[in-house]
């Protein structure tokens, strides 16, 4: 077998195992979705699941107040730390710290 036959086969098993793994953690209901959106003067997300909103945030939890994120990276930031928190079967709860510390950076 030649040295290209040897690299497209290897790329071609790598694509399956990929698309393999993608669709048994689909089934699995792991694959959550972020969804960023303008929130009066600021940002705020949605957290999709299998087709469905889970958590509609357009405020920033934890913070006294209907305030929005003030940047796009802020909300994301926030959603992922949440989702991560799904994923880790966590309540999803977010604190004033947690807060804090994603605006600061």
């Amino acid at each position: 077998m030649t040295d290209k036959k040897k690299k497209a086969l290897l790329i071609f098993a790598l694509f399956a195992v990929i698309v393999a793994a993608s669709a048994l953690l689909a089934r699995r209901g792991h694959i959550f979705e972020v969804d960023l959106y303008k929130s009066g003067n600021g940002w705020g997300y949605d957290i999709t699941g299998k087709g469905k909103v889970r958590i509609h945030q357009p405020f920033m939890p934890a913070i006294e107040g209907e305030k929005p994120f003030p940047d796009k990276a802020s909300a994301r930031k926030t959603a992922r730390m949440v989702i991560r928190k799904m994923k880790n079967r966590e309540m999803p709860s977010v604190t004033p710290e947690e807060i804090r510390k994603i605006l600061e950076k």
